[in-house]
């Protein structure tokens, strides 16, 4: 088998075997599906679009890992020592990252409180509803017992009339 890697529907064989998502292939090789996606139209890794789809093979993500080494490893190469300018540009991007993520978390800390005043107000609306529902319940019974002795009260007059009493 030729791991060089092909692309394109005409160039895949069958003998390349199984196929990976490129999120499969992704956490093979440690990038993202997206950078996947992008080395098989740059014919780094073989695979091919199918049905809409991407296929990897997963022949040429082993050999791919094999060249460039294991994830950690190549974490630990592109940690080498570096220069002053690339540890200053690093610290700062860490920096914004930091601010940045700080500004999300307040931001999610707010909506948090908003969210639990709001669900607050609504069980206490909830509360409310139902107990006004609860008094008006109570008044229908009352209406009801009174509108049907009201009626009985004129059937019983009507009798006396008619028959005398």
């Amino acid at each position: 088998m030729d791991p060089t890697p092909q692309n394109g529907p005409g160039e895949a064989s069958e003998e390349k075997g199984e196929t990976y998502t490129p999120l499969e292939a992704g956490r093979v090789l440690g990038v993202s599906d997206e950078r996947i996606r992008q080395l098989v139209e740059a014919g780094e890794i073989a695979g091919e679009k199918r049905g809409g789809r991407w296929h990897v093979f997963r022949v040429s993500v082993h050999h791919q890992l094999e060249q460039r080494g294991s994830p950690r490893a190549r974490k630990s190469r592109e940690r080498s020592p570096h220069s002053g300018e690339d540890a200053a540009r690093e610290a700062q991007e860490l920096q914004a990252r930091v601010e940045d993520l700080s500004y999300r978390l307040g931001r999610s800390e707010a909506r948090a409180e908003l969210t639990e005043r709001t669900e607050s107000t609504l069980r206490e609306e909830r509360e409310r509803i139902l107990e006004d529902l609860r008094r008006e319940r109570e008044r229908s019974g009352r209406l009801e017992s009174e509108l049907t002795e009201a009626r009985e009260a004129a059937a019983r007059s009507w009798w006396r009339r008619i028959f005398g009493g």
